[in-house]
């Protein structure tokens, strides 16, 4: 009777562990992932190119500084950003809203 009870318990942790490990790694993967594609679009990044900032200023990509880049966000405005600052493209804002979804 106590392999059953202990075959049973094996099990649980088992299941437990699958959970856990679905839970953490999963979800931190796609990020990874999501991430990544960001990176990449940023150092594809040229002069002209509208850019969504972190703190949600909207500009235009007018010149490139070692790890940092030149928006122009008024007629005279521009202001020195890093590239971790992009959190958007304007044009994946544009395409997303011509098909009816929203992000």
């Amino acid at each position: 009777m106590q392999t059953a009870a202990q075959g049973s318990s094996t099990f649980f942790w088992f299941l437990l562990f699958a959970f856990a490990f679905i839970m953490i790694f999963l979800p931190a993967r796609s990020q990874k992932k999501r991430e990544q594609e960001l990176k990449t679009k940023v150092d594809a990044l040229q002069k002209g190119d509208q850019v969504i900032l972190a703190s949600g200023i909207i500009g235009t990509v007018v010149g490139f500084k070692d790890e940092a880049l030149e928006v122009k966000v008024s007629e005279n405005v521009k202001l020195t950003v890093l590239k971790t600052a992009v959190a958007g493209f304007l044009n994946d804002r544009t395409a997303i809203a011509a098909q009816g979804g929203s992000k």
